[in-house]
């Protein structure tokens, strides 16, 4: 499909009509800016979810504390506290119980979508396997085969449902399922191909199939009742797609760290570009000729199936 790579910035900001909070006329007075930020943001992680978080020494990097830094500036906060879920299921009532505000880097499902609100997607998930050769994902070549996956996790419920035929080992973390991988308890490992790209290594395994077994977009997740968190998270991480594809240079090296052409991922600039493109331009009916004629980006050509490494 076609996309425009100039998309307009001030448009994300129609999203907060979408995200609950009060209109211009019901808001209380501003309180006069003060020198600093103050507050602190409570994110739950998966700890070595690379490339979403990975731990390094005492403290926690990867695309998706890249985003939270973001929500937490836009959110006028000083500091953003990472608490550490076990499970899937200990993440999601990290954010439900309220010990948490949000969590980055979650796959939607319609069933979450009951009880969170999402934020902009970030990133596209596609359901995948990390294998050795003879295990191309057909149904045929997974009889029998061991799958580790991450319990409760989007994708091996995806797994589940479409290729029956494999023998699923649920693990409660990303770091076991990866663990029984290289160690042979398994012969296959289940989840989204940019956390299964990122761990691929030196490994003489594949990511198969060529086109994932499902989609989904990968955002935040607040409590429903916290609409203004949620405005903050989209309009920051809009702000930070809409930096990404004008080409400025601090967006491009935070994010190409963790999926760019020099990362594990490897993606190219014009693939993100041109995801981050397709994204923002549909989240609003929006013009795209907002600039000066002179200063347009031209049209580029986006292939959503050239490279299936863009979902997570």
């Amino acid at each position: 499909m076609r996309v425009r790579a100039a998309l307009a910035l001030g448009a994300v900001a129609l999203l907060s009509a979408c995200s609950g909070q009060p209109s211009a006329e019901s808001e209380a007075p501003k309180a006069p800016e003060q020198s600093s930020a103050t507050g602190t943001l409570k994110a739950v992680i998966f700890e070595n979810d690379k490339p979403l978080v990975q731990a390094n020494g005492d403290s926690v990097e990867g695309l998706a504390i890249e985003v939270l830094n973001q929500i937490r500036g836009e959110a006028g906060l000083s500091e953003v506290s990472y608490t550490r879920a076990t499970s899937v299921d200990d993440g999601l009532e990290s954010v439900s119980s309220g010990k948490a505000d949000i969590a980055c880097g979650v796959p939607f499902t319609w069933e979450r979508a009951k009880t969170f609100s999402y934020s902009l997607p970030f990133a596209i998930g596609g359901t995948r396997l990390l294998a050795a050769a003879g295990v191309d994902g057909t149904p045929e070549s997974l009889e029998g085969i061991k799958v580790a996956v991450v319990e409760d996790s989007a994708a091996a419920k995806v797994l589940g449902n479409v290729v029956p035929e494999a023998e699923l080992t649920p693990f409660k973390t990303p770091a076991e399922a990866l663990a029984a991988l290289n160690d042979n308890t398994v012969q296959a490992l289940g989840g989204g191909s940019l956390w299964l790209a990122a761990n691929k290594g030196d490994s003489n395994t594949m990511l198969v199939p060529v086109r994932p077994y499902g989609r989904s977009g990968i955002g935040c997740i607040v409590k429903q009742d916290n609409g203004k968190l949620l405005a903050s998270a989209n309009l920051a991480i809009g702000q930070m797609m809409q930096a990404y594809v004008d080409g400025d240079a601090g967006s491009r090296e935070e994010i190409n760290r963790w999926i760019g052409p020099d990362s594990s991922v490897k993606l190219s600039e014009a693939t993100i570009s041109g995801l981050y493109s397709m994204m923002l331009g549909s989240t609003a009916e929006i013009s795209t000729n907002v600039k000066a004629p002179d200063e347009l980006v031209e049209d580029i050509e986006v292939d959503t199936t050239s490279d299936d490494k863009t979902a997570n």
